[in-house]
């Protein structure tokens, strides 16, 4: 019998996540590198939360989370680039309140700011831009969406917005953690209202995902580049 998706189904997904980082960060310690035990940690919660979905949608409608991706989407790796640079605009006078001495608001900021070997930098990129915006689109805008049924669109997108931002509580800087949440909550929510409203008005996750992939480059590039390079 072929289920329509449901919040049960959303939350094996977060599960998943869960379990395949520690999966993934038990083998990263077995190769004895701090670079590589954090990467493998970081792609193990997207490769988790991947393989439920594809183990529960064996049992759905084919093609019912929207995953299609069309060549003009690449296109919104801009529109994607120009919502990151307007909201660290939007942002900036509260960042450099509440963080006059710098720093990031995100632990895995300061996490990637740190990686040193040139293959776990461009591993790090290559997660946050393909693999994370892959992951959370369908998470998020696929099957929790869908998990909220017919209800009406503003509600679809608000609820979905919501949990998209509190779930990455889990990665604030716990040293400092209202200031961090004060900062990276609401950003987050508008990048989840922009992405549901984009998603629902297509019909298809493939504009969200490189929408999604442009916002997370500009950061990623920001941490991961050598600062000498960032200098010149």
């Amino acid at each position: 019998m072929i289920r329509s998706w449901t919040l049960v189904d959303f939350v094996l997904v977060m599960l998943g996540g869960f379990l395949g980082a520690s999966v993934f960060a038990a083998i990263g310690i077995e190769v004895d590198s701090d670079d590589m035990f954090i990467v493998l940690a970081l792609a193990g919660q997207y490769v988790g939360h991947l393989f439920v979905i594809w183990l529960v949608n064996r049992s759905k409608p084919p093609d019912s989370l929207g995953f299609e991706v069309q060549g003009r989407d690449s296109a919104y790796i801009f529109a994607g680039l120009g919502l990151q640079l307007g909201l660290l605009m939007l942002f900036l006078p509260l960042f450099l309140l509440l963080f006059p001495d710098g720093g990031t608001a995100q632990e895995i900021g300061d996490v990637m700011a740190g990686l040193e070997s040139d293959g776990a930098r461009l591993a790090a990129l290559l997660v946050s831009v393909v693999l994370t915006p892959i992951t959370e689109e369908l998470a998020f805008r696929g099957v929790l969406i869908k998990a909220l049924g017919d209800r009406s669109k503003p509600t679809l997108i608000v609820v979905s917005a919501l949990v998209f931002s509190l779930f990455h509580i889990l990665g604030l800087a716990t040293g400092n953690l209202l200031a961090a949440a004060a900062i990276t909550l609401p950003r987050l929510f508008i990048v989840g209202v922009v992405l549901a409203w984009v998603t629902l008005r297509t019909g298809r996750l493939g504009p969200a995902i490189f929408l999604h992939s442009g916002f997370n480059l500009l950061a990623a590039l920001s941490l991961l580049l050598p600062p000498e390079l960032l200098s010149t």
